[in-house]
């Protein structure tokens, strides 16, 4: 019989895996609030819902007359929970949707992490502007303040003065639907996305890369994510001992079997503290094209392997080759679009893989200033033998990039 998958949820530029996912075997039934020609042509039913939605989700589903599905997971979205809740509903094997919660809601995952006795940031928590004030004056400054229930650094903002702390929370409450904020101690060193597969009790890596963070605080309170490179400059031995951190959080949090994504800080002094930890795969193209290319290793039949309840497959998750990946993003700042081009046109060029824009981009149109991950221009993935020839190469194509702003836009 045909395999029925839900793929619930397209991560920015995932919607390219969907292709790969194709197969006389199987059918895909894909739901995405952003549909693109890419997902209706992979797609055997293209649903348009809110993936962040479960309810939402299950009555498209059920006015298109979807009753069996086999196995579903989301590419790259983050949306464990939605996840569980459709797995439990239609009966496919999946977390439970409190396993999902607990690694989602950061104020969860940093309990069940602290009572495990993983190294953490001292942190807090508050539902109100005194409660954080509070928690920062315990905590110390500089702190970071993180809304409990948002994902890609929506809301993140680091606090450096007193005088910054009751602004700032406001602003952080505003983007939690929940209401309620984490207060972190901050840290500093470097960070790292290992991807990996948890299964009877194992951890499977199938990447490790070293996130771009030379722009860190330049958006000050918002932090920039640049983007990732591979392979990474730590030791081969400060490698694994990030790996074992991350197992002990995957036991912790009960990821098993799961995908995971992680976030890593390495400190100056050695500390390796779990950022984040969660269960799906790593999204911005990362997991399917980044670390592909640098390992050659494809995750996305394993990854469909356990939606269905299969055994994994160990042997695709070593490495074919090794090679330098990177994926470098410009931030977006503000300004009036005057003309835009094709980005294919820069790709053309050895060593890229792909250049995209991160917006909508047309003439006349108003790019906003630089409030947190959502807000990037235009992104590109380079590969060379070296790391530092296919940064080089990342460079020059966000430099070349068919677009001009209005006079006295940035």
């Amino acid at each position: 019989m045909t395999d029925r998958l839900l793929v619930c949820g397209l991560g920015s530029g995932m919607d390219r895996s969907l292709t790969e996912l194709r197969s006389p075997r199987r059918e895909l039934v894909v739901v995405t609030d952003h549909p693109t020609d890419r997902a209706r042509a992979a797609a055997d039913v293209l649903i348009v819902s809110d993936p962040n939605d479960a309810v939402a989700v299950l009555t498209e589903l059920s006015a298109a007359g979807i009753d069996r599905i086999d196995g579903v997971f989301s590419l790259g979205a983050d949306n464990p929970p939605v996840i569980s809740t459709l797995a439990r509903r239609f009966g496919c094997p999946g977390l439970p949707l409190e396993t999902a919660l607990d690694c989602t809601l950061k104020d969860r995952r940093l309990r069940i992490l602290r009572a495990a006795g993983l190294d953490l940031p001292r942190f807090a928590t508050a539902e109100s502007v005194g409660e954080a004030v509070r928690a920062v004056a315990d905590i110390g400054l500089p702190a970071v303040l993180k809304p409990s229930d948002q994902t890609g650094s929506l809301g993140v903002l680091k606090v450096e003065t007193a005088g910054q702390v009751r602004g700032l929370a406001e602003e952080a409450l505003r983007l939690s639907p929940g209401g309620r904020i984490v207060v972190e101690e901050f840290l500093e060193g470097t960070e790292h996305t290992l991807a990996a597969f948890m299964v009877d009790g194992e951890l499977h890596r199938f990447g490790f890369a070293d996130r771009e963070y030379g722009r860190k605080e330049e958006f000050a309170p918002y932090f920039f994510e640049g983007g990732d490179t591979l392979p990474s400059r730590l030791t081969a031995e400060q490698i694994d001992e990030v790996t074992d951190v991350v197992r002990r959080g995957a036991q912790a949090l009960r990821l098993d079997p799961a995908v995971i994504n992680t976030d890593i800080l390495r400190t100056h002094d050695g500390r390796v503290i779990l950022l984040e930890i969660t269960c799906r795969l790593t999204g911005a193209r990362i997991a399917t094209e980044v670390m592909r290319l640098a390992t050659g290793v494809d995750p996305l039949p394993n990854v469909v392997r356990l939606a269905l309840g299969r055994p994994l497959e160990p042997a695709e998750l070593v490495p074919r080759h090794s090679r330098a990946a990177v994926q470098r993003f410009l931030p977006a700042d503000g300004g009036v679009v005057e003309w835009v081009g094709d980005p294919r046109d820069v790709a053309r060029r050895v060593g890229v893989h792909d250049v995209f824009w991160g917006l909508d981009l047309q003439p006349g149109a108003v790019v906003p200033s630089y409030r947190g991950g959502a807000d990037v221009l235009a992104g590109v993935i380079a590969h060379a033998p070296e790391a530092g020839e296919a940064e080089a190469i990342a460079e020059r194509a966000l430099n070349a990039l068919p677009l001009r702003f209005k006079a006295g836009s940035p």
